[in-house]
């Protein structure tokens, strides 16, 4: 029997109800702006006889308006969304945020996109391009042969940001979200993908061919833009290009067919942030000896006791299977004070290292400990 979000999901889809086809309940042709219809013409190679057409005309040969039964001319959803200045003003939180930790401090900031979700896909991808990525040039001693290693690829994050804003269910009042830290950024929307794909196809396949859309007048447009290259291929890409540098498997979430929301975590390169530490350590330690010899011995001291900390928070998680091999995920998670994705993404670490191997169901299995980090 479906539970009550999935039995929600069947009588949509039997009833045939698409948000973004429907007429919006107060926008007007007036809320739409030409010069964006204009721009997206431009940019989709359409006709130059239909470039010069009034407003009127382009909004209906593009389908962009309906008749009310009450009479009148309004707004389709997903042409408010396409083309008003601010859709959010017509369609609570149409807009994305990225929220990501401040340099230098233990605060967070945000900043919200919110103009057409085209336009917000492209200023999303401009801002991590400026603001987030970073690469190093790494040299090998031994060959001196030279590859570039980035924190994320730029394609990865571009088509995880742009899958959250096409795949929305902008009919719900949460907004995409994506956060920064030091060592992830998460992708967020509050909406499941649509059958048959499911969150753990997600986690073990590379493409999606016959994925259902919720939104097919944008998904057509998002084409013709050429913010997508081909349908169902954009979680390809991502798993490729973070595979190409050997980054960690992307992690997507929840795990359980309950929450109503998909989740992605994708980790930082590992060589990068190793790189990224000795090169902040270095840093550190030459602005401390300008200042004080001895103050910056012992603070050199205290960051090589926290990085052996972090450094073997695997060997602790083994300690605690040897101890207790029937902890799941979950109690690793709140014991050691981590998100349930960094616990997965360390117990699959362990278990490719060979360390490592769960016997038996999810809920009922136990973990064989065959030996410990180090040994």
């Amino acid at each position: 029997m479906p539970n009550k979000r999935e039995e929600f999901e069947l009588l949509k889809k039997f009833a045939d109800f698409h948000f973004t086809s429907e007429l919006n309940e107060t926008a007007s042709l007036d809320d739409l702006s030409y010069e964006y219809m204009k721009e997206y013409l431009i940019r989709t190679n359409a006709a130059q006889d239909v470039r010069s057409l009034s407003k009127l005309d382009i909004a209906r040969a593009m389908n962009l308006i309906s008749e009310t039964e009450y009479g009148g001319l309004r707004a389709k959803n997903f042409a408010v969304l396409m083309f008003a200045d601010r859709p959010a003003d017509f369609i609570p939180y149409a807009y994305v945020q990225v929220i990501r930790e401040a340099v230098g401090t233990d605060k967070m900031v945000g900043k919200i996109f919110d103009g057409p979700i085209w336009i917000q896909a492209q200023q999303v991808i401009r801002y991590f391009e400026e603001n987030i990525h970073a690469s190093y040039n790494i040299r090998d001693p031994r060959t001196n042969a030279t590859h570039i290693v980035d924190n994320w690829p730029p394609i990865m994050f571009a088509e995880l940001a742009t899958n959250c804003i096409l795949h929305k269910e902008y009919a719900k009042h949460n907004c995409v979200e994506i956060s920064v830290y030091k060592d992830h950024i998460s992708f967020i929307n509050h909406n499941r993908p649509l059958p048959p794909v499911t969150i753990e196809n997600l986690n073990t396949q590379m493409e999606f061919k016959d994925r259902n859309y919720l939104n097919d007048e944008i998904k057509e447009m998002f084409f013709k833009l050429e913010l997508i290259q081909s349908y169902g291929s954009g979680i390809r890409r991502a798993k490729s290009a973070l595979q190409h540098i050997g980054s960690p498997n992307l992690v997507f979430e929840p795990d359980n067919n309950i929450d109503d929301y998909t989740a992605v975590t994708a980790y930082i390169n590992e060589e990068f942030a190793e790189v990224l530490a000795e090169e902040t350590t270095e840093r550190q330690r030459s602005t401390q000896e300008n200042h004080q010899e001895n103050h910056q011995e012992n603070h050199q001291e205290n960051r090589q006791e926290n990085h052996q900390e972090t450094a073997s928070i695997e060997e602790s998680i083994v300690d605690l299977l040897i101890r207790e091999p029937e902890t799941t995920r979950k109690d690793i998670a709140i014991h050691f004070g981590i998100s349930e994705a960094s616990a997965r993404y360390r117990l699959d670490k362990l278990k490719e290292m060979g360390m490592i191997e769960h016997q038996g169901s999810t809920k009922a299995g136990r973990w064989v400990v065959y030996k410990k980090p180090g040994d």
